[in-house]
C-alpha cells in the first residue's frame, strides 16, 4: 500500500482522517469530504493491483451494483474515482465494527436473538435478489453493526447479475472458500441459491462458533460431503444446549449440495423464521436442553358459540308447496274409488236380477256343499266347483283394491314426473316403472289380486321417492357445484336443471344453473389468461379474467387470477416507477425523480424501499441547493460581490446551520463588507485623518487589509488608494511663524512656542490654530489649513493693539 498518511488529501477533496480497515486488496479509511463536509469511507485499491484490470473491475463492479441498491440493511455506495496512483470507491462511513467482531458476545444457542440479528440481513438479500444480484459472499465479516446494532450488509465486489434479460457476469474469482456454494466452487453462473447456501453457513458458524468443516475446509469438502448437523456439531463441542430441530432442519436444507433442495427464496427463509418464533419451546425439541428464546406461542383465539338457524330442507319445501295439490288428488281418489264401488255394486246386483239370478234353493245347497269337510268329496270334484263357481263378490272386492291402489299410484306418480323422476329416480325409479307394467299386465289378464299387490309396491316405490326429494335436491345441488368446480358445464347445467324440476322456486339452483351455462366460456377465458400470464403477456391475461369474472362473478378462480394479474401489474408499475425515479436521480432530474417516487409509493405506502429513496432525494436536493449556493457564493467572492456572497452563505445555513464552509464564508463576507465600508469612509472623508485618533484606525485597517490573502483587484485598488491618503496625511509641511520677540506664541494641538522672532516648525496636514498674546494688548488668532504636500507657508503673529 502507497504510504497514506493523516491528514493527506486525495483528489483535492478527501481528507485521510484514519485507517478503519486492511485487507488483501488495499485498505479502507474515514476521511473528510471537503466539498460536502460530511464523513464518509473511501476503499482504496492498493496501487500494485491498479494495473490488474480484473482488480479494477472488481471495484468498479462493487459500486455499479451497489449504488443501485437503496435498502436500509445495505451500506451505500456513492462513486469510483481514479487518479494516476489510485483507484477507490466513496461509500457511506458506519460506526461500527463487523459481526466478527460480535461473535464472542452472542449466546450461541440463542435462537431468537440470532434470527432477530439475521432477519434484516436476509431481507436485504432478497432486496438484492429482487433487481438481479447475488451477493456471493455472504458472511460475519461482510454484515457490519452500527451504533444502534442494527446489521448492514457490504462488499458487493464479486456480486453477479442473475436478472433475465441481462448477460450473468462469469466471474469465477474472488470470494472466502467457506461460504461458496457447490455451483459458486464450479463456477456457474451466479443464482441466489448461492447467497442461500452461505447464509446457511453464517447461522451454522453463529450457532456452533465455527464454519462447517472447520478447521479444514477444502473445496474436496465442499462438493462431496455432507456436514455434521448443528447439533451433532455441539455435543461434538461439549455444548449441551441444542437448538430447536426446525431451525437445525432449515439449516440442513439450506446447505444442500443441490439448489432444488434448499428454500425456495429469502422469503421462505423469512416465512420459517416467523413459524419458529410463532411456535412454543417445546418444538424445539433435540437431544440435551432446549434452547431459550423462542417466543412464547400465541394461544389461538376463542370461537364464539354459533347458533344456527333452523333450516326448512327441499323436501318440506315441497310439502308445503303441494299441499293444496295433494288435497284435490285425495278427494279424487275418494271419487273414483266410490265411483268403481258403484259399478262393482251393480255387476253383482245385475247377475241377481230377475231371469238372470240362480235359484236359491240351489245356491244355498252349493254353498253348504261348499262348507262340508274335504273328505266328503273327491279333488276333481272340488276344483271343478270353484272353476265353474267363482266367487264374483270376492273378484270384485279385488278388482277394487287394485282400481284403489292404481288410483293412489297415479296421484303420486304425476307429482313425480312433475317433479322428473326420471331423471333422478335411477334404479328405485326404473324398479317402480317395472312393477307398475307387471301391474297393468295382471289388471288386464283380471289378475286383480296380483295387480292390486303389485299396483301397492309401485305406489310404496312412490313414496319412498317422493320422500327422497329433499335428500336428492341436496345432492343435486352438492354435485352441480362440483361439477362447475371441475369445470364440466355439461354436466352442472344436468343437475341444476334437474334440482329446478324438483324445486322450480330453488333461487341457488337458478343462479347456479345461469353460472353453468357461461362455464364453457369462464373456462376457456381462464384458460387463455393462464396462457397470456405464462408468456408474459400481463394486459392480455388481465382483459380474459375480468371478462371471465364479468360472466360468472362468483368464480374464485377468476377473482383470485385477476387479483394476481392486478398485483404484476400493480408491481411491474412499482418497479418501473422506481427505476425511472432512482434513474432520474442519478441524472439529478430531483422533481422527476420525487414525482417517479410518490407516484410509486401509491401502490406500496409503506414501502420502507419508497421510504429510503425519497429521503436520498431530499438528501440530494438539499446537497444540490447547498452546492448551487455554495458556487453563487463563490462567484459572488471572486467578483468581490460580498453582500452577494454573504446572502449566498445565509441561503447555504437555512438548508443546513452546520455547514462548516458557510458558516466560514459568512464570517468572511462579513468581514470584508465591514472592511469595505471603513475603507469608503476614509477615501470618502480624508480629512478625517487629521485626527490622529481615526489616522491610527486608518493604520490599523491597513494592516488588517495587508493580512488578507488573497486580495482581489478591486480590494487591491482601493487598498492602494487608502495606504496613498494615510502615506500622504503623515508627510509634515513646513511652517515658518514670524513674531516680534514680544509675543507669546501658542499653537493647539501642538504647544506653547514661547517669544521669538522667527521659528520653523513641521506640521503634518490638518487645521491647525496659531494664537499670540501680550499683555497689555489684544490676544490674536490666526487658523490654518495644512494640505498634504503643501508648499511651506508663513504665518506672521504678533500683538499690536493696545487694550
Amino acid at each position: 500500500m502507497p504510504d497514506l498518511e493523516k491528514d493527506q488529501i486525495l483528489l483535492s477533496r478527501f481528507s485521510l482522517l484514519e485507517m478503519i480497515g486492511e485487507g488483501g486488496m488495499g485498505q479502507v479509511w474515514l476521511v473528510w469530504d471537503l466539498e460536502l463536509e460530511i464523513r464518509i469511507a473511501l476503499k482504496i485499491l492498493d496501487p500494485l493491483l491498479t494495473s490488474d484490470p480484473n482488480r479494477i473491475n472488481l471495484l468498479k463492479n462493487e459500486c455499479r451494483n451497489t449504488r443501485l441498491l437503496v435498502h436500509p440493511n445495505i451500506v451505500r455506495v456513492f462513486d469510483f474515482h481514479r487518479s494516476d496512483a489510485l483507484a477507490f470507491i466513496s461509500m457511506e462511513y458506519i460506526n461500527g465494527k463487523d459481526l466478527r467482531f460480535h461473535r464472542s458476545a452472542l449466546d450461541h444457542c440463542n435462537t431468537a436473538k440470532i434470527i432477530e440479528l439475521i432477519r434484516p440481513v436476509i431481507n436485504a438479500l432478497g432486496y438484492a435478489h429482487e433487481q438481479g444480484l447475488v451477493h456471493r459472499d455472504v458472511k460475519a465479516g461482510n454484515i457490519l453493526l452500527d451504533e444502534h446494532n442494527t446489521p448492514r450488509l457490504t462488499d458487493f465486489g464479486i456480486a453477479g447479475v442473475f436478472k433475465s434479460g441481462h448477460d450473468a457476469l462469469k466471474i469465477t474469482s474472488g470470494g472466502s472458500l467457506f461460504c461458496m456454494s457447490p455451483q459458486q466452487l464450479e463456477g456457474r453462473p451466479p443464482h441466489p441459491s448461492d447467497d442461500i447456501y452461505a447464509l446457511g453457513i453464517l447461522l451454522y458458524e453463529l450457532f456452533t462458533g465455527y464454519p462447517p468443516f472447520y478447521p479444514d475446509i477444502t473445496r474436496e469438502k465442499i462438493l462431496g460431503e455432507t456436514p455434521v448437523s448443528v447439533n451433532r456439531r455441539l455435543t461434538q463441542l461439549g455444548i449441551d444446549v441444542h437448538i430447536p430441530e426446525p431451525m437445525e432442519n432449515l439449516i440442513d436444507r439450506m446447505l444442500a449440495k443441490t439448489p432444488a433442495d434448499r428454500p425456495a427464496g429469502m422469503a421462505a427463509i423469512e416465512n420459517q423464521f416467523d413459524e419458529m418464533l410463532r411456535s412454543p419451546v417445546a418444538q424445539g425439541g433435540g437431544p440435551g436442553r432446549s434452547a431459550p428464546g423462542f417466543a412464547e406461542p400465541i394461544s389461538a383465539p376463542v370461537r364464539p358459540e354459533i347458533i344456527t338457524p333452523l333450516k326448512v330442507t327441499p323436501k318440506a319445501a315441497d310439502d308445503r308447496m303441494s299441499l293444496t295439490v295433494r288435497s284435490n288428488l285425495i278427494k279424487s281418489v275418494i271419487l273414483l274409488v266410490a265411483f268403481v264401488t258403484l259399478v262393482a255394486g251393480g255387476l253383482w246386483l245385475w247377475q241377481y236380477l230377475p231371469g238372470k239370478a240362480p235359484d236359491r234353493k240351489e245356491t244355498a245347497t252349493s254353498i253348504e256343499e261348499t262348507h262340508q269337510p274335504e273328505t266328503e268329496m273327491p279333488v276333481a270334484e272340488s276344483k271343478a266347483a270353484t272353476e265353474t263357481a267363482p266367487d264374483p263378490a270376492k273378484i270384485a272386492a279385488e278388482k277394487m283394491e287394485a282400481e284403489k291402489n292404481l288410483a293412489e299410484y297415479m296421484g303420486l306418480i304425476t307429482i313425480l314426473e312433475e317433479k322428473g323422476v326420471s331423471q333422478w329416480g335411477e334404479q328405485a325409479y326404473i324398479e317402480m316403472t317395472r312393477l307398475v307394467k307387471e301391474a297393468d299386465q295382471l289388471l288386464l289378464d283380471n289378475e286383480y289380486a296380483a295387480a292390486a299387490a303389485k299396483y301397492a309396491a309401485a305406489t310404496a316405490a312412490a313414496q319412498t321417492l317422493s320422500d327422497r326429494m329433499g335428500t336428492v335436491l341436496e345432492q343435486l345441488l352438492a354435485e352441480g357445484q362440483m361439477a362447475i368446480d371441475e369445470g364440466s358445464g355439461e354436466l352442472a347445467r344436468q343437475k341444476f336443471s334437474t334440482a329446478l324440476m324438483i324445486d322450480p322456486q330453488n333461487q341457488p339452483a337458478r343462479r347456479s344453473l345461469q353460472r353453468a351455462q357461461k362455464l364453457d366460456a369462464v373456462r376457456q377465458l381462464l384458460e387463455s389468461g393462464n396462457q397470456h400470464e405464462n408468456e408474459g403477456k400481463i394486459a392480455f391475461a388481465h382483459a380474459d379474467y375480468e371478462e371471465a369474472l364479468r360472466l360468472d362473478p362468483e368464480s374464485q378462480e377468476a377473482r383470485q387470477a385477476l387479483a394476481r394479474v392486478k398485483g404484476q401489474i400493480r408491481d411491474a408499475e412499482f418497479q418501473q416507477l422506481m427505476s425511472e425515479g432512482l434513474t432520474a436521480l442519478h441524472q439529478e432530474d430531483y422533481p422527476l425523480a420525487r414525482a417517479k417516487l410518490l407516484k410509486a409509493q401509491s401502490f406500496r405506502p409503506q414501502s420502507r424501499e419508497v421510504k429510503d429513496a425519497l429521503a436520498q432525494v431530499d438528501q440530494s436536493i438539499r446537497i444540490a441547493r447547498i452546492e448551487a449556493y455554495r458556487q453563487k457564493a463563490t462567484a459572488a467572492e471572486q467578483a468581490e460581490n460580498w453582500q452577494q456572497a454573504l446572502d449566498a452563505y445565509l441561503q447555504v445555513l437555512e438548508v443546513d446551520a452546520d455547514v462548516q464552509f458557510a458558516v466560514r464564508g459568512k464570517k468572511r463576507a462579513q468581514d470584508h463588507i465591514r472592511i469595505d465600508k471603513r475603507i469608503d469612509f476614509f477615501l470618502q472623508q480624508p480629512a478625517t485623518l487629521e485626527s490622529d485618533r481615526q489616522l491610527d484606525n486608518a493604520i490599523a485597517l491597513i494592516g488588517e487589509i495587508e493580512k488578507i490573502e488573497p486580495k482581489g483587484p478591486q480590494l487591491k485598488e482601493r487598498y492602494a488608494r487608502l495606504a496613498r491618503i494615510v502615506a500622504a496625511a503623515q508627510i509634515p509641511v513646513k511652517i515658518i511663524i514670524e513674531s516680534d520677540t514680544f509675543t507669546d506664541i501658542a499653537v493647539y494641538r501642538v504647544g506653547k512656542m514661547g517669544r521669538f522672532e522667527s521659528r520653523e516648525l513641521s506640521l503634518r496636514p490638518g487645521t491647525y490654530t496659531i494664537v499670540g498674546t501680550r499683555d497689555g494688548y489684544q490676544d490674536v488668532r490666526k487658523k490654518i489649513v495644512i494640505k498634504p504636500g503643501q508648499r511651506p507657508l508663513q504665518v506672521t503673529i504678533r500683538c499690536e493693539v493696545k487694550i
